[in-house]
């Protein structure tokens, strides 16, 4: 993750570090965690599962909070908890994206989310990265079990992607 925290692979995607201290969820679907924050080492962060609600494989971004956003979030407890942090940023704001299989961390890379989306605009642009990421990923000499379960994402990323 940006601030110096990187999600650790195998974690659960809602509690991606070892050392999180709190989780406070703020929507499910089908019981699992998919909006919501959670603290580690003094730092506060989103964490949204943008896509992946049928299927094994789902994204999720996290984005780090300032203590303003932290404010602003304690006034809006709707689909609005994303409004100027995610969508309709004023400026970019540097978030990790996440690839999970069975909402386990597999794969994550840092992503700019560009300044002034709003929520339609959001996906393709991530789905791009993803895709682009996992891509060259799979160039990379893996193990044979990574390079599976990235192919797996991948494919799942492009029938996304050619939507």
């Amino acid at each position: 993750m940006s601030s110096g925290v990187m999600p650790e692979l195998g974690n659960l995607a809602w509690a991606p570090l070892a050392a999180v201290e709190e989780v406070e969820i703020f929507d499910r679907y089908n019981g699992v965690p998919t909006l919501g924050v959670f603290r580690s080492a003094g730092e506060t962060h989103m964490f949204w599962r943008v896509v992946g609600y049928t299927g094994d494989i789902s994204l999720w971004l996290y984005v780090p909070l300032s203590p303003g956003d932290e404010r602003n979030m304690q006034d809006d407890e709707g689909p609005g908890l994303l409004d100027g942090i995610v969508f309709r940023s004023p400026q970019p704001r540097f978030a990790t994206v996440g690839v999970a299989n069975l909402n386990r961390l597999v794969f994550e890379r840092e992503w700019s989310v560009p300044a002034g989306l709003d929520q339609a605009g959001v996906l393709r642009p991530l789905l791009d990265f993803a895709y682009e990421s996992l891509t060259l990923a799979l160039q990379a000499d893996l193990a044979s079990s990574r390079r599976e379960v990235y192919q797996k994402a991948e494919n799942a990323v492009r029938q996304l992607v050619t939507c």
